[in-house]
């Protein structure tokens, strides 16, 4: 049992064996196969897609972009909120620019808070993000 909940795959690793689970399980609930799974509870995987995150989140029973040992608060900036919702939504970052008609570029530059959406477009995303 993971004694900090730092990364998904410690998170994922927490529930599984409280509920004395097989990684195959938690791989057919989340809807990839067992491998997958002992890859992100080693930490072997750096970037988990975020097709995944919504069925991750139904199994945990919370979002662990927010509850883990590094952020235990909501997101505070713009930036953090962008990114907390496409994860939420499953989106990568091209999917999420199809949805807003923009370039998936410019989503990166406006997750990492290099770069700003316009007017416009900043209220657009109020109203799609809440806030």
């Amino acid at each position: 049992m993971p004694k900090e909940l730092i990364t998904l795959g410690d998170h994922i690793k927490k529930k599984r064996l409280e509920n004395n689970l097989f990684q195959k399980d938690v791989g057919k609930i989340i809807g990839t196969d067992n491998f997958t799974i002992v890859n992100w509870e080693k930490n072997s995987t750096k970037n988990i897609p975020a097709k995944y995150y919504p069925k991750i989140m139904e199994f945990l029973n919370y979002c662990p972009l927010i509850n883990n040992a590094q952020n235990k608060k909501s997101p505070t900036t713009f930036a953090e909120k962008i990114k907390l919702h496409r994860l939420h939504l499953g989106l990568n970052q091209k999917q999420f620019a199809q949805l807003l008609k923009v370039d998936s570029t410019t989503v990166k530059f406006w997750e990492s808070g290099e770069k700003k959406p316009s007017e416009k477009t900043a209220e657009k995303l109020k109203v799609i993000i809440g806030g």
